[in-house]
């Protein structure tokens, strides 16, 4: 399984945006904030902030979905237009202290190993200003639905991680990526050890790309 290609190369039209940007944001967000999305996709988010007044800056490992969000804002009414930037999250091209606050909806989900989850939240916190805040929303483990449960444990001899599982192309049926499911203490370290105090918590639940419902979790973490 290629992973990381999956998520380089696969079409802005198949990437799923289900996860909407919460109205607990607007309560750590300040008019004029300077705004990165880290896994902006197709730029919904990014369109949005900016509408708003924010400057904010998308970055995604796809450039075709780059593509189409810079289209779609070229075509919308912003207070401040949104830029957009092919970047890894695990290698952002900006300096220390750049951004005042930075969004992961639904990305880390598609992040498949532990190393590299570590890596995105540390860069997050490296460029984040002083007492900046991580605004992170993502899925859940759901236990209790008998379609998760019995993905993770048939799943667990390719993933190799608890709470994870293979995502199937929607066209072809081949295996695609490998997405993983959270826990809330697996979260919260996450963030913790990795520069971040947890400002704000809260168990949700979400819709995945597929309709099925999912746990999941909102969570603001503010740089220390």
């Amino acid at each position: 399984m290629a992973i990381p290609d999956y998520w380089k190369h696969t079409k802005a039209k198949a990437i799923p945006t289900t996860v909407k940007l919460q109205q607990v944001f607007y309560q750590y967000a300040i008019h004029g904030d300077k705004v990165i999305d880290i896994g902006c996709a197709c730029g919904d988010v990014c369109d949005k902030l900016g509408s708003a007044g924010f400057y904010v800056i998308g970055v995604d490992i796809n450039q075709d979905a780059l593509r189409q969000a810079d289209l779609s804002s070229k075509e919308k009414e912003h207070l401040r237009d949104p830029f957009f930037l092919q970047a890894d999250a695990s290698l952002l091209p900006f300096a220390n202290g750049t951004f005042d606050i930075a969004i992961m909806q639904a990305f880390l989900t598609t992040v498949a190993t532990k190393e590299v989850r570590h890596r995105i939240i540390r860069e997050a916190c490296r460029i984040l200003k002083p007492g900046g805040y991580l605004y992170l929303a993502d899925f859940g483990q759901t236990w209790h639905s008998k379609i998760y449960r019995e993905r993770y444990i048939n799943d667990l001899p390719l993933t190799k991680e608890e709470g994870s599982i293979i995502a199937y192309d929607q066209k072809t049926g081949d295996k695609a990526y490998i997405s993983h499911h959270f826990t809330e203490k697996e979260l919260v370290f996450l963030l913790v050890e990795n520069g971040f105090e947890i400002e704000f918590f809260r168990n949700e639940e979400f819709t995945t790309r597929t309709g099925n419902r999912i746990n999941g979790f909102v969570i603001v973490g503010r740089k220390g």
